[in-house]
């Protein structure tokens, strides 16, 4: 091999090498970067759990109250009627 293909040859080496090397921190990143928003993904998971089941909570205590509402207009209701009869 002649020194001008030789030194031609460790160029094209060596800038393969560069390419190489850019790739594996592009890669690096990318892997952070997906780990980041893993992450992220995970903790808006945990938030959205966590307001759902505070809504299921105050779903229930709003069924609760809305059974009460209708007790207490029933209630009412034959009150009145008692004292319409008393009267």
């Amino acid at each position: 091999m002649s020194d001008t293909s030789s030194t031609a040859t460790n160029t094209d080496l060596r800038q393969l090498q560069a390419e190489i090397d850019s790739l594996r921190l592009q890669l690096e990143e990318a892997r952070d970067e997906a780990e980041l928003n893993l992450l992220q993904l995970q903790q808006v998971q945990e938030e959205l759990e966590f307001y759902f089941l505070a809504h299921q909570q105050l779903d229930q205590q709003l069924q609760g109250h809305r059974s009460e509402q209708v007790r207490a207009e029933a209630l009412i209701q034959a009150l009145l009627e008692r004292l319409e009869q008393q009267g």
